[in-house]
């Protein structure tokens, strides 16, 4: 079984929701959380353009933000999902 490793460095500012939530896991299972969060946004986008809707406009993470410079979970699920 092969695999790709990657490393994810996670600017303070830019993602305050997804680094609140990977703080409450243990060092060790981050990798694995980040994985599951990852698929579920997969699915998620699978399944919104199974049910027709259009596709998610994914862009860069600077590029998209709320007028408050924060983003949805949602926003940062498909934006990780995008490099799967």
């Amino acid at each position: 079984m092969s695999s790709l490793r990657i490393v994810v460095k996670i600017p303070t500012g830019t993602y305050p929701e997804l680094l609140a939530d990977l703080g409450t896991v243990a060092i060790r299972e981050r990798a694995e959380r980040l994985r599951v969060l990852a698929m579920i946004g997969l699915r998620d986008l699978r399944q919104g353009s199974s049910r027709g809707q259009a596709p998610a406009n994914l862009q860069h993470p600077m590029e998209g933000e709320a007028a408050d410079g924060k983003q949805s979970a949602n926003t940062i699920i498909r934006k990780l999902a995008e490099g799967l």
